[in-house]
């Protein structure tokens, strides 16, 4: 049974993750809901995901605080209660500030306490570096997954009942987990797999914050991070007005988006695969390279009838959208875990944050500035571009490192 502990311990990130992060990432379909409930341009709510990409990120370090010196269990029980009462509290929103606090900001913070530093922390504890990379894309691929599921659920529900029915179903499916979590043995599950506890006790206390701020892999993680999240999120919210506005059919449209999200999973493992078996940097540029052409292949669909580049974006974009989170946190784990990788992981992923804030942003305000999509898609591109620069220079790094060794 013990040989199964670390693969269960990926299906509870797994799920967590699902059942908060996936539906905060659901967002995009109730968009043109938000847009007419609230009387608001495209920009003001668009900028409602951009806050809880902001706070996912800004609360990192909150977040690895938590992890480091309060433990595993305190972490989960207060992300998943508070997914729970900000999608409770949306559903009762009357005007857009409200949204802003709940999905923004409330949503935000409890997302992010389940999903990348919790991954990193447990899974790290538990799986070989030969193994880390695959076990963590499985525990981030629950929002491609968990999309897949959340958004045709949502547009269904949105369609029959409206939107605010809608997030408190999602608020109820969040909060039966809590006590669930209660219960779990932590104590246990934060001793790590036997055969680690010894190199967890070489790598001692581990860097400090300090020492990881000062050094170049630090900051090429975090930019990696962060213009990552600016190209992609740029383009996500959007994606489904996008293509209603190019005359697809609503259910089209949305069944397309749950194929991208269901592909985001497969991508994610299989890069992370290729990573694992010697070619981080390959799987960095070859990632890079399908989302830059996903994006080019969006910007072709002129019409109902484009559904050749609708399926490409659907392919590239979509299998490619969430590889690179797994690929920045294994990286992060290899090199900094110790007892201050909760703290230095979170400001690593302050970076996302900040991308996936200003990313929402300014998509929406270029949208809303110039009328159309060409300069968000050629914004989105060029973010993607340097962030390859970014990732491959750390990638490269660790396949020198370890070659040495």
């Amino acid at each position: 049974m013990a040989r199964f502990v670390p693969w269960l311990l990926v299906a509870l990130c797994f799920v967590l993750g699902v059942a908060s992060r996936s539906i905060a990432d659901s967002f995009p379909v109730f968009v043109p809901a938000l847009e007419r409930g609230f009387a608001a341009s495209r920009g003001d709510i668009t900028v409602i995901y951009s806050f809880t990409l902001l706070v996912g990120g800004m609360s990192g370090p909150i977040n690895g605080w938590i992890l480091d010196r309060l433990g595993l269990r305190a972490l989960t029980v207060f992300g998943m209660a508070l997914a729970a009462l900000a999608t409770f509290a949306a559903s009762h929103a009357t005007t857009l500030w409200q949204l802003y606090a709940t999905l923004g900001v409330m949503l935000g913070f409890g997302g992010a306490s389940v999903s990348g530093v919790l991954s990193a922390g447990l899974l790290g504890r538990w799986f070989p570096a030969r193994r880390l990379g695959v076990a963590l894309a499985v525990a981030w691929s629950a929002t491609g997954v968990g999309t897949m599921l959340t958004i045709p659920l949502a547009q269904y529900m949105i369609v029959g009942a409206g939107w605010r029915h809608a997030y408190l179903t999602f608020s109820i499916a969040s909060v039966v987990f809590v006590p669930l979590l209660l219960v779990l043995p932590w104590r246990h599950i934060a001793q790590g797999a036997p055969g680690l506890v010894r190199q967890h006790a070489v790598s001692g206390a581990g860097p400090t914050v300090g020492q990881a701020v000062r050094d170049w892999p630090f900051w090429a993680l975090t930019f990696s991070f962060g213009l990552t999240s600016i190209g992609i999120f740029s383009i996500v919210p959007q994606a489904m007005s996008y293509l209603l506005e190019r005359g697809m059919e609503g259910g089209h449209a949305a069944r397309a988006l749950a194929v991208a999200g269901f592909l985001t999973p497969l991508g994610m493992v299989g890069f992370s695969w290729l990573a694992d078996r010697g070619g981080r940097k390959l799987a960095a540029i070859l990632a890079y390279g399908c989302s830059i052409a996903g994006v080019g292949a969006l910007a072709l669909v002129r019409g109902p009838g484009d559904d050749l580049f609708l399926w490409l974006f659907v392919l590239l974009f979509g299998g490619s959208q969430g590889s690179r989170g797994p690929m920045i946190s294994t990286l992060a784990t290899l090199r900094y875990l110790g007892a201050n990788f909760g703290r230095i992981y979170g400001l690593i992923g302050i970076g996302m944050g900040l991308g996936g804030f200003f990313g929402a942003w300014i998509g929406g305000l270029l949208h809303d500035l110039t009328g159309g999509y060409a300069v968000v898609m050629i914004f989105s591109a060029c973010a993607l571009v340097l962030a390859a620069a970014s990732l491959g220079s750390e990638a490269g790094a660790r396949e020198r490192l370890s070659a040495q060794r």
